[in-house]
């Protein structure tokens, strides 16, 4: 008898817990990842049309450039114009893609609403310079405010890849000999030539 009330008592327990669990993870998961501490986030034509020509050019001659968080998602905002399915954009509008620079890494912050309201998706990447160029490595990611380990953030593979089919041009600048730092703000492009020398 007292055996059965303990047991009945634990899985009561349990059962409660976990329903608590499961409730409080789409809490997290439906608050939206706070993002206006990005610069740039609102288009408003501060960055130079020929922004990927300068870099070229730069990189070309042995200089560095170094671009803003704002400037790189002012450019990013006037490239990138992500239409979903007809299916999907009956109750979700594709609001922008934004990146947050910091200290050797990024992120990639996807904002949507869904039924009017604010839904994001993030993915943290570790960026830096090797012998054979640049890497970049998927870290971790956010749905809504709940983090996440990398193997999680499979569900944004199609659309990280589809942003990556739209920055063909962009890709083949980066995977040409460059060293990249990041800081709080700023990305920094040096070309592999000038590294060199001054080390």
């Amino acid at each position: 008898m007292f055996r059965s009330r303990s047991r009945a008592i634990f899985i009561n327990s349990f059962s409660i817990s976990l329903i608590f669990g499961i409730v409080w993870i789409h809490i997290l998961i439906l608050s939206p990842e706070p993002f206006e501490d990005i610069e740039g986030r609102k288009f408003n034509d501060k960055v130079p049309r020929d922004l990927l020509d300068q870099v070229v050019a730069a990189i070309d001659s042995g200089n560095s450039f170094e671009c803003s968080e704002e400037a790189l998602n002012q450019y990013l905002g006037s490239i990138i114009n992500i239409r979903e399915s007809e299916e999907i954009g009956r109750i979700s509008e594709f609001k922008g893609l934004f990146v947050r620079l910091l200290e050797g890494e990024f992120d990639l912050v996807f904002v949507r609403n869904i039924f009017g309201k604010t839904f994001t998706s993030s993915v943290r990447f570790a960026m830096g310079s090797t012998d054979s160029g640049i890497e970049i490595r998927v870290k971790s990611g956010r749905y809504g405010t709940l983090q996440v380990p990398s193997g999680f953030m499979n569900l944004m593979r199609s659309s990280i890849m589809g942003i990556g089919n739209v920055l063909e041009v962009e890709k083949k600048i980066l995977s040409r000999p460059l060293s990249v730092k990041l800081k709080d703000g700023w990305i920094q492009l040096d070309p592999r030539s000038r590294v060199s020398l001054e080390n």
